[in-house]
């Protein structure tokens, strides 16, 4: 399944769970995946303009040009434990995992750059967000024009955690955030990744109707892959691209 949500004279950005939702390969000297041979085939995107990062659920954010074209997807990749992406070159495609965290899109049309990253729980809570628009305003970019697109992931009413994750939000939110991004429901904790971006990307100066948010759950929906509903070893896949 494929969603096409960012699709103007700008940008085009999506996410996918590809046929098979594989979008690693076991070693470096093996071909694309077949999720990424289609994905490049149907959107006209050669592997040559496409990026992924080696993922590790932190805050660092590269910024990446056609030199690192088809890190991670054709060769091997340089870009270890970076969860976000920026660039300033059309017609590269930046691209990261995901199975249930939330991709976050961001893109300053007057600057021309743009931003795709990988949010879970600890990059909610800390910050990646924040490097993601500091590392955008060195390339010319301004919070106060930004829009910020959260893409599909796992919803509040499904993102079921413990007592001791709300120590993880507690020195970055005010009590009346916590109560909107933790909520009680049968005795159980469930935690809004989408709140808690859009709390952040607030105070890092991005305007609140400016940051938009689809509609799809990985979890409870069933047309993407999620690993808290079971789906081990499968993925989806965040894109986004400036024409």
């Amino acid at each position: 399944m494929r969603d096409i949500f960012i699709d103007d004279d700008f940008a085009l950005g999506g996410f996918t769970s590809g046929d098979s939702g594989i979008w690693t390969r076991e070693s470096a000297d093996m071909p694309p995946t077949d999720d990424y041979t289609e994905l490049s085939r149907s959107l006209g995107v050669p592997f040559e303009h496409m990026v992924r990062p080696y993922q590790a659920g932190g805050t660092t954010v590269a910024e990446v040009s056609f030199r690192h074209g088809g890190s991670g997807i054709i060769k091997d990749n340089e870009l270890k434990k970076t969860d976000g992406l920026v660039t300033a070159q059309r017609g590269l495609m930046l691209t990261v995992i995901a199975a249930d965290c939330v991709p976050i899109y961001l893109a300053d049309n007057e600057a021309a750059v743009i931003g795709l990253l990988h949010c879970g729980r600890q990059a909610a809570a800390g910050e990646l967000l924040g490097s993601g628009i500091s590392l955008m305003e060195k390339l010319g970019a301004s919070a106060e024009r930004l829009s910020m697109t959260i893409g599909h992931h796992i919803c509040g009413s499904c993102y079921e955690v413990g007592e001791e994750v709300t120590g993880e939000f507690t020195g970055s939110f005010t009590e009346a955030e916590l109560g909107n991004i933790f909520r009680r429901k049968d005795g159980k904790l469930y935690l809004d990744l989408a709140a808690a971006l859009t709390y952040k990307a607030e105070s890092y100066g991005i305007a609140s109707d400016r940051i938009f948010r689809t509609s799809v759950c990985t979890c409870h929906g069933r047309g993407f892959y999620s690993y808290r509903r079971g789906d081990r070893g499968r993925q989806d896949l965040a894109f986004f691209m400036m024409k």
